[in-house]
């Protein structure tokens, strides 16, 4: 009978142990957050262009957000969080020099809602893209107009000099002109003192 107890007593302590681990094995297989690349308290001398967060399950993206800021309280985030199966990747641009905060959130393939924060120091510059420099445009020397010259040509004549010139012309024709009235007149004067003379 002895050993009828002690089995019946082994058998109920078996019982009492597995309610107690049965209800509590759902609960431990929840999806969790394994990893984070930089590593959560790290410091970085590198440049950093994305933020990853790897889980212990498959996640969900519709409920997945990431949100990376700086000591400049801006958000750094370029783009949407990338969910592939486990991983979360998130972009980022410009990171300035300092204590980088990361926020996260999203969702277990069972709806279990998760969320967190991890931080890393940063001591990379920020890349900044060259600014464009602008070519010299050719510059075009201007060519001096040079107006021909015709060999032999007279220089054309003021219409003031020409006027001159027709006044100098002209004249020997008035004077002939003048002495051949003067002449007509006293031989017309002597004409009429000779008649005058002959009819006294």
């Amino acid at each position: 009978m002895s050993r009828y107890r002690t089995l019946s007593a082994a058998i109920a302590v078996l019982v009492v142990a597995l309610a107690v681990v049965l209800p509590a094995a759902p609960a431990s297989a929840h999806t969790v957050l394994k990893s984070t690349a930089p590593v959560d308290k790290s410091t970085t001398t590198k440049p950093v262009t994305e933020v990853t967060l790897t889980f212990s399950g498959l996640i969900r993206k519709p409920e997945t957000a990431v949100s990376v800021t700086g000591p400049d309280k801006i958000s750094h985030s370029a783009g949407e969080a990338q969910v592939v199966d486990r991983t979360i990747t998130q972009k980022v641009t410009g990171l300035p020099v300092g204590m980088i905060t990361v926020r996260w959130q999203t969702a277990a393939s069972d709806g279990h809602p998760m969320g967190g924060t991890f931080m890393f120091n940063n001591k990379a510059e920020p890349i900044t893209p060259p600014t464009p420099t602008a070519e010299p445009s050719p510059t075009s020397t201007a060519q001096p107009s040079i107006e021909p010259v015709t060999s032999g040509a007279a220089p054309p004549q003021s219409p003031v000099a020409q006027a001159s010139d027709d006044g100098s012309s002209s004249s020997p024709v008035v004077w002939v002109v003048a002495v051949a009235v003067a002449l007509a007149l006293v031989a017309l004067v002597g004409l009429l003192w000779r008649r005058r003379r002959s009819g006294m």
